[in-house]
């Protein structure tokens, strides 16, 4: 056996495990992107399903409501919220999600706490502050999303 045909028989197959997994993922793409859309609104009775939405998907097809829970981080680009009571709601976030802080996301000037009347953040935030703080599962937030992508969120102060 010569050295050229153990080496042609390696790159065939890496070649098919590529495939394989190209395959796998395009099946996976499809799968989240046929999930069903969410109730149009959070209750705190109600249950929700855990539905996440591809970027292709969240043009009209995605999920649109209001929810509040906890910000949990999902990948990049991809968030939840997680309810007290209930199932998370998975959504997309990108350059045109407002993101509004309190004092765990981003605080205001000086690191004052900046909240309106009903205890969420006014103060802008970036998208990296956001992730940062999804990814302690500590935060309380206000999300609203429309057509599976967040249009606001803010942070729920809690003292």
């Amino acid at each position: 056996m010569s050295f050229t045909s153990t080496y042609g028989r390696h790159r065939v197959r890496r070649a098919v495990v590529a495939s394989v997994i190209a395959a796998a993922a395009i099946g996976l793409t499809a799968t989240v992107s046929d999930a069903a859309p969410a109730p149009d609104h959070a209750s705190a009775a109600g249950a929700h399903r855990v539905t996440t939405v591809s970027p292709e998907g969240a043009d009209a097809t995605g999920v649109s409501g209001t929810w509040r829970g906890t910000l949990k981080y999902l990948a990049p680009g991809k968030v939840t919220v997680a309810p007290k009571s209930g199932m998370e709601q998975g959504f997309h976030v990108g350059p045109h999600t407002k993101v509004l802080g309190a004092a765990a996301i981003c605080g205001g000037p000086d690191g004052n706490v900046t909240i309106d009347s009903k205890g969420d953040g006014t103060t802008p935030c970036t998208l990296k502050q956001l992730m940062k703080a999804a990814k302690t599962d500590a935060v309380k937030v206000r999300a609203t999303v429309k057509n599976g992508v967040a249009t606001t969120i803010a942070e729920h102060y809690h003292p």
